[in-house]
C-alpha cells in the first residue's frame, strides 16, 4: 500500500504537467516540493504511530502480569482465611460438646444436691450458692458460644471425649467395678457412688454401679438418668453398640424424660462411629422434628447440612 502511495508521488508531478499545461515550471516544483514534504511528514507520522502501539502493546501485556499476581494473592489469601475459619470452627464445636457435658452433669448435680440437703441442713447455702455460680458460668458459656456461631455461620461438626482419664487407672481391674450394694445404702448414696465412677474416667465401674442401682431401685426417678450414664460410659469405652442399646432404653422407657433428646443425639453420634451414616442421618432428624427448639436440635440440624 505504501509503495502505491510512493509511486503515485513520483508520477503526480509528471500528470500535472500534462493536465495542467497552463501551469509554470515553477509552480510545479514547488508543488513537487510540497508533495515530497508531505511524504516525508506521513513516513515520520507513521513510524511515530507505530512506536506508540508498540509502547501500548507493552503496557497491557505488563498490566495484565500484575493482574495475574494480584488474583494469585487473593487466592492465597483467601486459602489462608479459610484455613483459619475451619480451625475455629472445630474449636467452637469442641467447646459447646464440652459446656453440653458440663450442663448433664450440672443437671445430675442438681438432684444430688437436694438430696445432700435433706441429709445435712447445715451445708445448705454454701452448696446452693456453688450450684448457683456453676449454672450461671455454663449459661455464660453458652451465650458466648451462640454469638460466635451465629457470627461466622460454622456449622458444627460433632465428636465428644471426657475428661478425667488422669485418675483412671491403667489397667481395668476388680477395684473399678464396685460390688453390688445392699438396700442398706439410701438410693441417692448408690447412685452418688457410680456417677463418681463414672467422672473418674472408671467407665467399667460406672456401668456395674448404676446397673446395680437399677436392679434395686427400677422405679427411681433417676432411672432414665442411670441408663444415659452407662450409654455414656460404653460410648467412652468406644462399645458403640452397647451405648446405642442403652440410650434407646432411655428412649423408649422415659419418652417424656428430660434425658431423652440428649440420648438420641448421642445415639445418633454412636451410629457415627459404626459407619452407619444413614441411621445417624435418621436419628438426627428425629431430634430435629421431636425437640426442635433444643439445643441438640441446633446440632443435629448443622449435622444433617453438613452431610
Amino acid at each position: 500500500m505504501a509503495n502505491i502511495f510512493i509511486r503515485f508521488l513520483i508520477f503526480l508531478p509528471v500528470a500535472i504537467f500534462f493536465v495542467t499545461s497552463c501551469a509554470s515550471q515553477k509552480d510545479i516544483i514547488s508543488l513537487n516540493d510540497q508533495l515530497e514534504a508531505l511524504y516525508r511528514q506521513t513516513r515520520k507520522d507513521g513510524k511515530r504511530f507505530e512506536k506508540s502501539i508498540k509502547s501500548l502493546e507493552q503496557e497491557i501485556k505488563a498490566s495484565k502480569a500484575e493482574q495475574r499476581e494480584t488474583e494469585k494473592a487473593l487466592k492465597e489469601d483467601q486459602e489462608s482465611l479459610d484455613l483459619h475459619l475451619a480451625k475455629l470452627g472445630a474449636d467452637l464445636v469442641g467447646i459447646k460438646e464440652n459446656i453440653q457435658t458440663l450442663s448433664g452433669r450440672v443437671e445430675d448435680s442438681s438432684h444430688l444436691l437436694k438430696r445432700s440437703i435433706e441429709e445435712d441442713t447445715t451445708k445448705e447455702d454454701s452448696m446452693v450458692s456453688q450450684m448457683e455460680e456453676l449454672s450461671s458460668k455454663v449459661g455464660d458459656l453458652k451465650s458466648r458460644i451462640d454469638k460466635i456461631e451465629n457470627y461466622f455461620g460454622f456449622e458444627a461438626s460433632v465428636k465428644k471425649k471426657k475428661a478425667g482419664l488422669a485418675k483412671a487407672s491403667p489397667e481395668i481391674g476388680h477395684k473399678d467395678i464396685p460390688v453390688p450394694e445392699k438396700k442398706e445404702l439410701t438410693e441417692s448414696a448408690i447412685y452418688d457412688k457410680a456417677l463418681g465412677y463414672y467422672r473418674e474416667g472408671r467407665y467399667e465401674g460406672a456401668i456395674a454401679g448404676f446397673e446395680n442401682f437399677l436392679k434395686l431401685y427400677p422405679k427411681s426417678d433417676l432411672a432414665d438418668n442411670a441408663y444415659f450414664w452407662i450409654g455414656e460410659s460404653h460410648r467412652d469405652l468406644k462399645k458403640y453398640e452397647d451405648a446405642i442399646l442403652a440410650y434407646q432404653k432411655v428412649i423408649n422407657g422415659y419418652p417424656n424424660g428430660n434425658k431423652v433428646p440428649i440420648a438420641m443425639l448421642h445415639q445418633a453420634f454412636a451410629f457415627e462411629k459404626i459407619n452407619d451414616k444413614t441411621t445417624a442421618n435418621l436419628v438426627f432428624k428425629k431430634v430435629l422434628k421431636n425437640f426442635p427448639e433444643t439445643k441438640e436440635a441446633e446440632i443435629a440440624k448443622k449435622k444433617l447440612r453438613q452431610d
